[in-house]
């Protein structure tokens, strides 16, 4: 059996999740930015629910894959290992039960496919301060101003409205909530030239703040 590589996973794993989802209503986004890009998702699909797909080839090791679940386990609602068959057995000792897998195998002639071997399920235990962090400023002042939360933090900054989202929301409806804003993003490239900053904000970005939280969540 060939050792896999990880561009040959990409190239496979796009065409395998939108057969999954199966819905024309679904966003895909790769390298899809967690803690503000402390870690990245090698992709995630936006749909009723937010899932995420992490990559493990046969030449890739598990160094960082402890970090990698840390962050999934924050902020996506389901998760899903995409893995070799060299780390596969290993993988599994260190992910959730709750997240999927995906194996990657080969055919006789050394084509390489995948092939789902467990389902995922919901996350059990999401983090709302992670799950807000996705936000760019504008959008967290938007949905705090539309529930009437806004009071007391408008002129505040990032790391102000990512805590009181947190502490005034349950993580199953920040989740819906942040899900959708996302998708309404629309051309991702295009949105992400964008300020994400109003001109009254302080240059605290989200970005230092959520890696402040991985780092106070993870030990790191």
């Amino acid at each position: 059996m060939q050792a896999t590589n990880d561009p040959q996973i990409r190239e496979l794993l796009l065409p395998f999740v939108r057969n999954e989802h199966g819905t024309s209503e679904t966003i895909y986004i790769e390298e899809f930015a967690l803690y503000g890009g402390a870690n990245r998702a090698d992709l995630a699909a936006l749909n009723g629910v937010s899932h995420g797909y992490e990559i493990k080839s046969d030449k890739d090791t598990l160094l960082r894959l402890p970090q990698q679940v840390d962050a999934y386990n924050a902020v996506f609602e389901r998760a899903t290992l995409v893995s070799g068959v060299r780390h596969l057995s290993a993988a599994l000792n260190m992910i959730p039960r709750w997240w999927g897998v995906v194996e990657v195998r080969s055919h006789q002639d050394s084509t390489v496919f995948l092939e789902r071997v467990r389902e995922s399920r919901p996350n059990p235990e999401p983090h709302g301060e992670a799950i807000a962090s996705l936000l760019w400023r504008p959008e967290a002042l938007h949905i705090l101003t539309s529930l009437g939360l806004d009071k007391g933090v408008r002129s505040k900054p990032m790391e102000h409205l990512i805590a009181r989202l947190a502490a005034e929301l349950s993580p199953e409806k920040l989740s819906r909530i942040v899900r959708e804003t996302l998708r309404a993003r629309g051309d991702w490239r295009a949105a992400a030239r964008l300020r994400r900053y109003d001109a009254k904000s302080p240059r605290l970005s989200n970005q230092s703040r959520s890696q402040r939280i991985f780092a106070e969540n993870t030990g790191l």
